[in-house]
């Protein structure tokens, strides 16, 4: 098996740097508001759908006293496209109330603060830190999951699991099973590597290592993979 850090070089090589999600091209921004905000939204939609929303979304508000103020049923037609939108809308109102009340409408930039907030749970704390605050911290959803799996970088973590859950159950109770994940790839990754450690693995995911029957013929690193729990690759 190869190195996490040679995997992750073959990984960037494959996947340019003009290739990423709606999320970590915020990084170029680092406006803590958008990416917190848009994390919120992306949750288990398309990067085009995202995009859009998001274009709409931020020509209207530019801070979280907006969000606040907009009216409820104008924020659930702005996610008229997204799923969950009423819970969504909810939740974007809720996390932009705590964040101006307990932080004065600043984004912290410490985990156990973020964590505190209700609405806020391991991926979108980490996604925060990452591509607001360029914290050396890795967003871990079911992608990251499912190939650290079948690479056999970890034995007792699932090789199915689908794409972008948010923070929701295939991450363990509490986000341990991520949390765990994460400690094995920052310990095999060079700095620069752990930025792009979510990106990299998002398209990977998506479009060749995918829950069922993933695309190993083209699949750039299957020669140093272990394909742990994959019955049948194409």
């Amino acid at each position: 098996m190869e190195s996490i850090s040679e995997v992750m070089r073959v990984l960037e090589e494959h996947y340019k740097d003009e290739r990423r999600t709606s999320l970590n091209r915020m990084r170029e921004h680092r406006d803590p508001f958008r990416v917190l905000i848009g994390c919120l939204v992306s949750i288990n939609i398309k990067d085009e759908v995202c995009d859009e929303i998001l274009g709409v979304l931020f020509s209207k508000v530019s801070g979280f006293q907006d969000v606040i103020d907009m009216d409820i049923l104008e924020l659930e037609e702005i996610l008229w496209n997204a799923r969950y939108r009423r819970i969504k809308a909810a939740r974007l109102k809720e996390v932009s109330r705590e964040v101006l009340e307990r932080f004065d409408g600043g984004v912290p930039d410490s985990a156990d603060e973020l964590l505190s907030i209700k609405g806020i749970g391991p991926k979108t704390c980490n996604i925060v830190l990452s591509f607001a605050f360029d914290k050396p911290v890795i967003p871990v959803d079911s992608n990251t999951i499912r190939i650290v799996g079948r690479l056999g970088w970890m034995r007792d973590v699932g090789v199915t699991g689908g794409g972008d859950v948010g923070d929701g159950k295939a991450l363990g109770k509490g986000g341990g099973k991520a949390r765990e994940v994460e400690r094995v790839l920052v310990s095999g990754l060079e700095d620069d590597q752990i930025r792009n450690a979510n990106a990299l693995f998002m398209l990977h995911g998506r479009e060749c290592c995918v829950p069922i029957g993933p695309f190993c013929s083209r699949c750039p690193v299957a020669e140093g993979c272990e394909k742990r729990g994959v019955e049948r690759g194409r």
